[in-house]
């Protein structure tokens, strides 16, 4: 009685600090009177241009360089082809916002690129032509070579439960190209589509990337409308619209899901580890440059920079304030995980019986679909509220602009994260052995504790990891909630990026780099060990 009292409770207390924050935003449009109509009128179709355009770029590269590397390293042998796969998943290692700022630096007209062309064939301005990096051509490149690995891991995954189909395919005279269109693409099209909303989500979120290279989109207008301009009318406006162009976005997912066929339970992956070789030229050529140019684009070009500059400024690892920061990070990014994991797991375990408690988890997950500047604004909002009222009838308080309203930010934003991964574990584990447990005299919390968390550890460290990664990247949620003189490893390499000082950002871009390098690389593991184990 008691236990199912506690777990009401907490339930209900969850859901309200998912559903409040949201209220409390859009309450701000009837008690606020509208100002001025100009970013309306003026910056509003702007914003959406620019976002389409980055979506429908973005999208399509990661579409490309998502699906065909994949196919080539799960189908195919060539030299080199094991470290490709691990190694197409470096790029979601580091954020878009230091990929964008490492660029610029490099490609600008100041930068060592441009100075060396005008060095080496006596060019002056004016007279030569660049491609300008601050462009959305800029931002579409950068975005898409940071955010394909989305595509490239449920491809690659799923691209294990078809290979019965291909070798069915080839027998009956199917060349490798006929198979991957005819064959390959249509059955893993829900993989593909779960890969690219991922994306287009990220598009649709990001901040630190557009700002950099100076593209307005919907996330870059609201933080600028909140902070510069001070207009909470407009700022709704903008974040009510984003949120209906995120919802839309997720419907069309859904009702595309739908349309297809789930190609898993009818296939094996008996046949994964026959891998054809690839002796022609001109098809290990195709298939060096498939999958050497994200890899190469999105983490080498970068790295080598990032690695020079912080060779070059090593002496920030000697102060205090260099390991202040890094302490402040981890420790932000631990906490929140653990916390997350561990919600993410009564949910989970409570919700696998309970259709009503199912539906509320997949609500709560829908966090990770909302724009971090629409998630701090509106627990900002929110928290003001909560805060008035204590200081009005209790005590004098301020929740705003604590640790805690950062840990509830990121717990808000991150949640779907370790959600999705403890109710992956679980699925997998048995019935029949709860049932025994039950059997034997255990309660649900001794079954939990002593059975099934045992058996899901790797779902709970993967959840653990991606979530502490995310964590650290994280970048808009921290600028706006942040405390006062309060900085993260994000928040400092933003402020020296916005003061053009590339180079002293260099040392904390790379410890970023080398926590997400260092998770990325244990998840693949993880991955690896468990598609062995299943097959």
């Amino acid at each position: 009685m008691f236990l199912r009292v506690f777990k009401n409770i907490f339930l209900f207390l969850v859901s309200v600090l998912f559903v409040c924050p949201i209220l409390s935003l859009i309450s701000i449009l009837f008690t606020e009177s509208a100002n001025s109509g100009w970013v309306i009128s003026r910056l509003f179709p702007e914003y959406i241009l620019n976002t389409l355009i980055l979506m429908v770029g973005v999208g399509l590269i990661s579409f490309i360089f998502g699906v065909i590397p994949a196919w080539l390293t799960t189908f195919f042998s060539f030299p080199g082809s094991r470290i490709f796969e691990i190694a197409l998943f470096f790029p979601i290692s580091i954020p878009g916002y230091i990929v964008s700022f490492v660029y610029v630096n490099t490609l600008e007209f100041s930068g060592p690129i441009q100075s060396l062309l005008r060095d080496t064939f006596q060019l002056s301005k004016g007279n030569y032509w660049f491609p300008e990096i601050k462009s959305l051509g800029g931002g579409i490149l950068v975005m898409g070579f940071s955010l394909y690995p989305y595509v490239y891991m449920l491809v690659r995954s799923s691209l294990k439960s078809v290979s019965n189909s291909v070798t069915i395919a080839s027998t009956l005279g199917f060349s490798s190209l006929q198979s991957l269109f005819s064959v390959i693409i249509p059955s893993i099209r829900p993989s593909i589509i779960a890969g690219l909303s991922l994306v287009l989500m990220e598009v649709i979120t990001d901040f630190g990337t557009p700002q950099f290279l100076a593209i307005d989109t919907f996330t870059t207008g609201i933080y600028r409308t909140w902070f510069l301009l001070h207009d909470k009318y407009s700022t709704t406006v903008l974040a009510v619209a984003e949120l209906i162009f995120v919802a839309t976005l997720i419907v069309i997912e859904k009702k595309l899901q739908k349309r297809e066929i789930s190609y898993s339970s009818i296939n094996t992956n008996s046949d994964y580890h026959n891998k054809r070789s690839i002796n022609d030229s001109i098809s290990l050529i195709f298939s060096y440059l498939m999958c050497l140019l994200p890899i190469l684009i999105g983490f080498i070009l970068p790295m080598i920079p990032l690695i020079y500059w912080s060779i070059e400024k090593g002496f920030f690892i000697y102060e205090a304030r260099f390991y202040n920061i890094i302490t402040n990070s981890i420790s932000l990014s631990f906490i929140t995980a653990l916390i997350s994991i561990s919600i993410a797991i009564i949910i989970g375990y409570t919700a696998r019986k309970n259709k009503v408690i199912s539906n509320i988890a997949r609500l709560i997950s829908l966090g990770y679909a909302i724009p971090n500047a629409i998630i701090a604004i509106s627990i900002i909002m929110f928290l003001s509220r909560i805060s008035s009222f204590i200081t009005q009838y209790i005590v004098e308080i301020s929740l705003v602009g604590t640790i805690g309203a950062l840990v509830y930010s990121y717990l808000f934003r991150f949640f779907a994260i370790s959600f999705k991964a403890i109710e992956s574990g679980l699925k997998k584990t048995p019935n029949e052995i709860e049932w025994t447990a039950y059997t034997m005299g255990h309660g649900p919390i001794s079954t939990c504790l002593n059975i099934h968390i045992p058996l899901i550890k790797k779902s709970i460290l993967s959840g653990f990891l991606l979530v502490f990664m995310d964590t650290v990247k994280e970048l808009t949620a921290t600028l706006i909630i942040r405390p006062f003189n309060f900085e993260t490893i994000s928040t400092r390499v933003y402020e020296l990026v916005s003061d053009e000082r590339y180079r002293e950002a260099a040392p904390f871009s790379l410890m970023i780099v080398i926590i997400g390098l260092t998770s990325t690389i244990i998840l693949f593991t993880l991955d690896d060990k468990n598609q062995k184990f299943d097959s």
